[in-house]
């Protein structure tokens, strides 16, 4: 088993896609690091260092407040699909022929490479977030404050993530198809359904993140937000769940 792990984790890090992934989660933390700075007061948007601890928050959480988070989803789908794309999927079955074997090590490199990009978007926030916080006067030490309340779950909510993106390639297979898709389900359907019933967005893959990460949701609102715990299970499921059916339905199919 770790034989075939090994080989996934190669496989991810000498190709391009994961890579600009990379790129992506950087560029979408700081998205969220500058919109935790942002105010509004009355019909004027002010730059100010962030005070409330829910705001302290979402600094620390930047990359899931500034949908970063997604791309351990994209990870997942680039692991399970890219065998498909470049026509791999006959080789890979011919060196690991037990496919459960060869889809739990497609698991545990998306979880790593997940955990990785979580770890990324705190560097950055670190980076870039701080010297931001410094410059408005706010406080460092209150940054800190929130830190362990925060980026555990972050580093969770990255890890299953990236687990449902692979449950969710296995079914679709379709590289482009899959991608496209979570962009989808990220940027659309989920804020759409949130906005317009909360009380059933919070059982979606966004806002059972944002349980997990401390909270962090995209508005002030969280008290619709699941518990924690609960979060996890319901991202464990999103990711589990999925993969489980792949498996069956598709994964196991003859691809000669």
């Amino acid at each position: 088993m770790i034989r075939v792990i090994r080989a996934e984790l190669l496989k991810l890090r000498t190709t391009p896609g994961p890579w600009v992934v990379v790129g992506v989660t950087v560029l979408l933390t700081a998205l969220g690091i500058i919109t935790a700075f942002l105010v509004s007061f009355g019909n004027h948007v002010h730059f100010v260092a962030p005070v409330a601890e829910h705001r302290l928050r979402r600094l620390v959480g930047s990359g899931y407040t500034g949908e970063g988070v997604w791309m351990a989803a994209i990870i997942g789908v680039l692991c399970i699909t890219g065998e498909y794309r470049h026509k791999v999927i006959t080789t890979s079955l011919l060196l690991t022929p037990r496919r459960p074997e060869l889809l739990v090590a497609k698991a545990v490199a998306s979880v790593v490479w997940g955990i990785a990009l979580g770890v990324v978007s705190l560097l950055f926030v670190g980076a870039l977030g701080i010297p931001l916080l410094v410059s408005q006067g706010g406080s460092v030490s209150a940054l800190f404050g929130q830190a362990g309340a925060v980026i555990p779950g972050l580093l969770g909510a990255f890890a299953l993530l990236a687990l449902f993106g692979l449950g969710f390639g296995t079914l679709i297979k379709n590289q482009v198809a899959g991608v496209l898709a979570i962009l989808g389900i990220a940027f659309l359907i989920e804020p759409i359904i949130t906005g317009l019933l909360p009380q059933v967005g919070r059982w979606l893959p966004s806002d059972a993140a944002s349980a997990v990460a401390g909270g962090i949701a995209r508005g002030n609102q969280t008290s619709y937000l699941l518990s924690w715990w609960l979060g996890v299970l319901v991202l464990a499921a999103w990711g589990i769940v999925p993969t489980v059916l792949g498996y069956f339905t598709t994964f196991r199919r003859d691809v000669t």
